[in-house]
């Protein structure tokens, strides 16, 4: 995906065709490769701190920390959650959420009032991250594959969710940031239960 400049960060409109294409492209590269190639690993400097900020970015939602959780992402983010689990072109495919920031900022204000109605109460969760590979795309941006397991309760109903996420990450003036995050439930294509900021 293409650095994106401060200009272009601040647009409202980065939603179109180019991006959902930039995106597909971007998760489909895991396909061609068997191994990380030697020359895109990121250094052991990048690697500490893109585990630091996904597992941080873990810890602010299983806390309930959304606005916290928020300010770990770009200002050209995407929170996609596919319905299903291949690597379908988004821009024709039903997505459970496809979330730019101004998207996720309304999500986040409506749940801190308290009165939305999804998560009265709130849902409480454990995420674990695993099998991180990561590869650099680019001099500013890391690509990060892991699997996940979330453990979820609420009102006394324990489920759990696994599955794999694909991240974008990059090295911006406040630090590293995550750009994209891509869930992909092992069972996206089957009917969901209550999701809501639980991924």
């Amino acid at each position: 995906m293409s650095q994106v400049n401060p200009t272009t960060e601040a647009r409202a409109d980065y939603f179109d065709l180019i991006f959902y294409r930039e995106v597909i492209a971007l998760f489909r590269t895991w396909q061609e490769i068997t191994v990380v190639p030697d020359d895109r690993l990121p250094s052991v400097e990048q690697r500490r701190a893109c585990e630091r900020l996904l597992y941080a970015e873990a810890r602010l939602i299983d806390s309930g920390r959304l606005g916290d959780w928020l300010a770990l992402y770009t200002e050209d983010c995407a929170y996609w959650l596919p319905t299903d689990i291949g690597l379908r072109d988004p821009a024709a495919t039903v997505s459970w959420e496809f979330d730019d920031r101004r998207r996720l900022e309304e999500r986040v204000e409506r749940l801190a009032t308290g009165r939305a109605y999804s998560q009265i109460p709130p849902t409480r969760t454990a995420h674990l991250y695993t099998n991180m590979e990561m590869m650099t795309h680019g001099e500013r941006e890391v690509l990060v594959f892991c699997n996940f397991l979330i453990h979820t309760n609420r009102l006394g109903r324990i489920g759990q969710r696994a599955g794999w996420c694909g991240f974008l990450l990059r090295l911006t003036d406040s630090g590293w940031r995550i750009v994209i995050k891509r869930i992909n439930l092992l069972d996206a294509d089957q009917p969901q239960d209550n999701n809501s900021f639980t991924l």
